[in-house]
């Protein structure tokens, strides 16, 4: 995200609880809160469509790529009520899986051929506003035709740049600890609760693994937003220093806390990382061959979709470190394509995905948790079922994703490359960590 230092990223967090107590997360909602922002109703005021763009004059069909075919059904229920307020447009919701995501919008982009509407991520933001491929939308964010007011704390921050607006928020989100209640119950252990610490998720691991029988307790797997980041946090570590000018990966905590992650592989508490290379550690989980892991919001979904274990599951909070319960929090935006040949139909159509009703509809079949202030207590109750207040409480403990420097692009890439010959047991974790600060430090200066 946007921000410079940590008292911004403190503030993120306090505006996030306020904007959750003030829009009635808790289901104190006013529903007059909004009422005087355009994009509140669920389509601007007639004033401010005026201001916004006109109607275009034949049938036009725009496109909408985003990359989660869970969200998908959502996304297309959102697009089927925007065409019913303007029959002309149609629009195709186009689904290219997140593995192949980039390549194919990396292409696009310099060809001019992106989609007209496309989702964004905060990690990949800067490399396609400062390449010119994304249509600003500051005019509408000045005449209130898009009111960033109505998105939880501050998140349009993460899609602005020199001053000019970009995107959209559509929502956020935090990760969790997702376990398998039936490994629980067949070993007789209670559930993980917010009681828990690190020393509690590795003792508990290690009792439910059986790798003879191909179970394990816990996925150690080699990962930063859903894995060890949360970790280093926790212990009191940092993944990028207060003001973001440097590494935070040699500090001793976070060598202490990746070095306690990869002794549970050790331990047999874990898969291996070969084992989670060639088998996604979240299929595991989904196959019932995991008794926990650390996933995203994102994935709510996509996990209950499991045959297997679907009504055998639960979420509970991240445990406790030495320092706090460490947690990331990440925005998705909407973003239209500067190149794009129907930007009156696309301009139409950001509008709506940044409303209120769109937002409804996303909490409301449980695809994610929704930007919008007062919205996202649909998406707790959507799956009742399930612990899913867990990513709600857990803002006060996140810290933004760390994607808010022209150098992220250039030591994310990289930093995977490293860290995979540390969890494959090419160098010691300790040397792996140092080398990932020395490089991620280097992408820092040379991008001064």
């Amino acid at each position: 995200m946007l921000l410079r230092n940590k008292t911004a990223a403190t503030v993120l967090s306090v505006m996030l609880v306020a904007s959750f107590a003030l829009a009635g997360c808790g289901g104190n909602k006013n529903d007059n809160s909004e009422a005087s922002s355009p994009a509140a109703t669920g389509k601007a005021s007639e004033k401010a469509s005026e201001k916004a763009s006109e109607e275009p004059a034949k049938a036009v069909t725009i496109s909408y790529t985003i990359w989660d075919k869970n969200q998908q059904p959502a996304m297309e229920a959102i697009a089927k009520e925007f065409t019913a307020q303007h029959p002309i447009i149609s629009v195709k919701v186009e689904v290219i899986p997140w593995g192949d995501y980039w390549t194919k919008m990396s292409a696009a982009a310099p060809a001019g051929t992106l989609p007209d509407v496309f989702w964004m991520h905060g990690g990949q933001f800067i490399k396609y506003a400062t390449g010119g491929f994304l249509e600003p939308i500051t005019d509408k964010v000045q005449s209130g035709v898009i009111d960033m007011n109505n998105y939880a704390a501050n998140l349009g921050s993460i899609y602005t740049l020199d001053g000019q607006n970009y995107g959209v928020p559509k929502d956020f989100d935090t990760i969790g600890l997702a376990y398998n209640k039936e490994l629980f119950d067949q070993a007789k252990i209670p559930y993980p609760d917010d009681t828990w610490d690190y020393n509690k998720l590795a003792e508990v691991a290690k009792k439910l693994s059986q790798p003879d029988k191909g179970i394990y307790g816990f996925a150690a797997k080699m990962d930063t937003q859903t894995g060890y980041w949360n970790d280093m946090l926790a212990n009191g570590g940092h993944i990028l220093s207060d003001d973001l000018s440097k590494s935070g990966y040699d500090e001793p905590a976070s060598i202490e806390a990746l070095k306690f992650r990869y002794q549970m592989i050790l331990d047999k508490a874990s898969p291996t990382h070969q084992q989670m290379t060639d088998t996604d550690s979240t299929e595991m989980f989904k196959s019932g061959k995991l008794a926990m892991i650390f996933e995203g919001s994102w994935r709510n979904g996509d996990i209950d979709s499991s045959e297997i274990i679907h009504g055998k599951w639960n979420w509970a909070p991240l445990p406790k470190g030495k320092a706090k319960r460490g947690n990331i929090i990440n925005g998705l935006g909407n973003v239209m394509s500067a190149k794009g040949k129907n930007k009156t139909e696309s301009s139409l159509f950001l509008e709506f995905l940044g409303s209120k009703r769109a937002a409804e509809i996303t909490a409301e079949m449980g695809a994610a948790i929704p930007a919008f202030n007062g919205t996202q207590d649909a998406w707790v109750k959507s799956k009742p079922e399930l612990n899913l207040k867990v990513f709600i409480d857990q803002v006060a403990d996140a810290i933004p994703y760390p994607s808010g420097t022209k150098a992220y692009p250039v030591w994310f890439a990289k930093e995977s490359e490293i860290m995979s010959q540390a969890w494959g047991g090419a160098i010691s974790v300790e040397d792996g960590a140092k080398k990932v600060a020395a490089m991620m430090n280097q992408a820092i200066a040379d991008a001064k």
